[in-house]
Parts: structure tokens; sequence; C-alpha cells
């Protein structure tokens, strides 16, 4: 299996073997030299992250801003602050884990007289219109307050995150708010369980993400892995006749967050995934949400791979592999604004998903997608999307760019790559 920072040499020595398709303002000049994956920067041309002085971390941190971290309460303390700073974890370990090293139930975070029992008692659609408000919703809340001060880590500015060797980090909101140039690298990131979710009178819901990147500029996500670990939602009981979720999105970038990189990470079984842009009314993402994903591998996501509003996403050469027709709704949702420019993406529909599920329309004007590979041949998918949803057609060109990129492979080529190297656990 190839290393972590063998696969970014390789994508920089591809990107100068040939021309590039499609619009880009510059390419990949050099690889990182370092082959500490700690010290190592985002390749030049690699996405929207490389634009507008580039993503660099905390590479240039100085040897006292090197963290070694264990646990929760390391982790939380190394990654704070705007320093430059290197963060590498050691090991495993679960936010809702006390100082001690105890281990948090919901039953803990519990307060003001929560219990789910008598939630479920007083809001019950037979008694109750409407969604939940008084005392016991407002238990409710602080006892997910209580909840969200353990498992919602705040990444500062020019920060590098590493995992060391294959990582899982359970329970968190990995939460990029507000800063500037940060890299996360090789962690699977599992699980950010929802202790009390909340009814809104028609259906259940949650509150915490695996990460987000919120407000932030220069983001580089590369090898990871996120998913719902042992609680999918698919596998959560019904409460008022709608799923019991306890898990909201996977990966969101929302509220002006800019130039963001997703590379050669895993992400799977999970339903509402990756959110770009958080409200058809949230007009200040006009000129942001510029995020770049390629060389991804999508397993069983329900929908939202990308949902986009307003921002200008390019989607190339990721592998999309659906098994449960039953779960899936569809892959890339064209919001208000959007502009998805898709090239050489692999799919893999089970029996019973036509190509033209791929594409679902919340509002948009077009999206431009071209060299799709569905099921082992070349698709228009947009042209199959049209054919069955007349009413909602998409045009085949949008207003934004593509931004900066490496060279886009055959799809053919990259699911190969992909499927070997997406994912965490290939660094060292």
């Amino acid at each position: 299996m190839m290393s972590l920072a063998g696969s970014v040499v390789l994508a920089t020595a591809v990107a100068l073997a040939g021309p590039l398709p499609g619009p880009a303002p510059y390419v990949a000049e050099h690889a990182p030299a370092s082959t500490d994956l700690g010290r190592q920067v985002l390749a030049a041309g690699d996405g929207w992250a490389s634009a507008e002085g580039g993503t660099t971390g905390g590479s240039s941190a100085a040897p006292g801003n090197v963290h070694e971290v264990s646990t929760r309460d390391e982790l939380a303390a190394a990654v704070a602050g705007n320093e430059p700073k290197i963060v590498y974890v050691k090991q495993g370990f679960n936010a809702n884990t006390a100082s001690d090293g105890t281990a948090i139930t919901c039953e803990d975070y519990a307060t003001g007289g929560y219990s789910l029992e008598a939630y479920l008692a007083a809001f019950d659609p037979a008694n109750w219109t409407g969604p939940a408000s008084g005392p016991l919703e407002d238990a409710r809340k602080d006892s997910s307050a209580k909840q969200r001060e353990r498992v919602r880590v705040n990444v500062g500015a020019n920060t590098t995150i590493v995992g060391v060797g294959d990582v899982q980090l359970t329970g968190f909101t990995l939460n990029i708010d507000n800063v500037d140039n940060v890299i996360v690298r090789n962690l699977h990131l599992s699980d950010a369980y929802d202790c009390f979710p909340g009814w809104n009178g028609d259906t259940w819901k949650t509150e915490w993400d695996n990460l987000v990147v919120s407000g932030s500029t220069h983001v580089w996500l590369d090898h990871l892995t996120l998913d719902d670990g042992e609680t999918a939602d698919a596998g959560q009981p019904r409460y008022f006749g709608e799923r019991f979720l306890r898990h909201d999105g996977l990966l969101d970038v929302v509220r002006q967050a800019d130039l963001v990189t997703i590379s050669w990470s895993r992400l799977s079984g999970h339903d509402k995934s990756m959110l770009w842009g958080n409200g058809d009314g949230a007009t200040a993402d006009r000129g942001k949400l510029r995020v770049t994903l390629h060389h991804n591998e999508f397993v069983d996501l329900g929908q939202r791979a990308p949902r986009v509003r307003f921002g200008q996403a390019h989607v190339y050469n990721n592998v999309y592999r659906v098994t449960d027709p039953a779960q899936y709704q569809y892959s890339w949702g064209a919001g208000v604004e959007s502009s998805i420019i898709a090239r050489n993406n692999t799919f893999e529909l089970t029996e019973g998903i036509p190509a033209a599920q791929i594409i679902r329309n919340f509002g948009g004007t077009g999206i431009d997608e071209a060299g799709t590979w569905v099921n082992g041949r070349k698709v228009n998918v947009l042209d199959a999307y049209n054919a069955a949803n007349p009413d909602a057609a998409l045009a085949p060109a949008v207003s934004g760019t593509a931004g900066p990129h490496l060279r886009i492979e055959p799809a053919p080529a990259a699911r190969e790559r992909v499927g070997r190297e997406a994912g965490s656990g290939q660094g060292s």
C-alpha cells in the first residue's frame, strides 16, 4: 500500500505529466520537501485551498509548538491558539471521556430533569402540536450544551493535525470556526453521537457533525475517514413515526467558509453527509464556499455528496459506491446559485438505482458534468437526470469556475487509485 506521503508525491508528478483539462490558474510545481506529514504543506495547484496564498497549516511550528497527544483534554489544549503548531495524535480516544479517563454517558450529561422517556411523553403528537417548547425542552438544550463542552474541539489558526498510524477519534466534532490556514490529515473521525435530539414538530433534529468548516479559509482535509461507527442512524428506532437520528453531517462547509480542498478521504454509512452552504437566504455566501473534492471514496451515503448552495464546487476523480437503494436519495444536490463542476467521477450503483438519481435540483440552474462512469460505462448523467425530471431540468453550464487543480485522470484510473489509497491509516 502506498504511503500518504508517497501519494502526495505521485499526485504532484501526475500533475506535471500533461495539460490540465478545463480552467486552472496554475498547476503543481513541486511536491512537499518533507517526509514528515506534520511539516508538509498543500502542493501548489491542489484545489481551491492552494489559491490566494496557499495552505501551510502549522508546518513552520517551532519545536516548542510540536505536540503529541493521547487524550481528549490534551488534544483540545494543543490545537487552541493561533500560533503555528503541529499536533500528532498518537492513539485513539473518545470525546465522551472525563479528565480522569472515565466514560461519560448520556445520563451523565442530562440536567434539569431531562430524560428521553419524559421527553417522548411530553411531546407525543397525540397530545402536543408543533415544535417542543417549555421547561423540558429547555432541559434538553441545557443537557446538549453540557455534551457540546466535551465533544466539540475548536481548532485554532495555523494548525496541522496528523494521526500517527491508523488512529480513531470517537464522538468528536472537530470545529474549524472562523480561522485561517488549517490542515487535518490521516485521522478516523467516527460517531459524532448526539445524546439529545430535539423534536421540531415534523422530524428529529441533531447537532453534531464529525467535522465542520465554518467561516474559515485555507483548509486542507486529507486522508480522513468519517463514519457513524457502531450507531448508524438507519438502525435507530422511530419515535412519532420518524427516525430518531443521532448524527447530523459528516463534513459541512458553511457560513462563508472558503478555499477548501478535501482529498483522498473515505466517507461511509451516513445519510446527510456534506452540506456546503446552510441556507437559501444566506446571501453572504456569494463568492465564498469554493471547495475542491477530489480522489475520495463515498460508500453508502444517502444524500449530500455534496449538496451546494452559492458555492463553487469542483468535484473530480471521486468514487461513489451505493449498495442499499432503500437508503440512497441522491449524490449531487444543485442548490440556489450553486456552481458544481463534476469531472471524471465513478459511480457503482446497485440494481434499482438509475443514473438519473445521482443529481437532484434544490433550486439550482445548472450543473457542469462530464466524464462520469456508471457501472462500468461512460454516462451523461445530466442528460439522464433531465430526461427523468423535465419540470426541474438543469442547464449544462454554471457561472463559477473549477479553480486550481491537479491533472484530472480518466475515471477508471482514478477508481483504482482511490480504492487503494483513500482514507486514514495511510501515513506513518
